[in-house]
């Protein structure tokens, strides 16, 4: 068994680090984004993908490893989560302290780079929006010219006497 929390400690930890990578490219897309640099945009999004093939790969690693600690411990795969290992060995604070540690430290970044990719999210359905307004606007100023022509057929009859312009209140 303390091998499997080795294994699940110290792959968490290497989860943490990679994270860690994902957060500051997710920075720097924010950047790009405002910006308006589509390589650097372009160059942070592949990065990030990269990061992302990397987590899933440790993901099943990490999934393995909690399926034989529910083996162990006789629990359901499913139901087993890392605060209930951690709780369970409470009387061991060799694995208990840095298994909660790295735990807390993922949960963290976790919500730091979910506030990071929503800032994200909206400052790129921001520049859409804008992209669309500039679009209807260039669209709407091609049509202009054609609502103010005037010509004398539009005047006809709308003049009285002479053609002279009607002075009279």
């Amino acid at each position: 068994m303390a091998s499997l929390i080795e294994n699940l400690i110290a792959g968490l930890n290497e989860e943490y680090a990679v994270y860690e990578e994902l957060l500051t490219v997710s920075m720097a897309k924010t950047s790009a984004i405002v910006a308006n640099d589509l390589d650097r945009l372009r160059e942070a999004t592949d990065r990030e993908q990269l990061f992302v093939d990397t987590l899933t790969g440790m993901e099943n690693t990490r999934r393995q490893t909690m399926e034989n600690i529910a083996s162990v411990l006789n629990r359901k795969n499913e139901e087993l989560k890392v605060a209930d290992i951690v709780e369970f060995l409470s009387g061991q604070p060799e694995f208990c302290e840095p298994l909660a540690q790295v735990n807390e430290k993922l949960a963290k970044i976790a919500r730091k780079l979910k506030e990071v990719n929503a800032h994200n999210q909206n400052l790129i359905q921001e520049s859409l929006e804008m992209i669309t307004y500039n679009i209807n606007l260039l669209q709407n100023l091609n049509r202009a010219p054609e609502t103010a022509e005037y010509s004398k057929a539009m005047f006809k009859g709308a003049t009285r006497g002479n053609g002279g312009f009607d002075t009279r209140n």
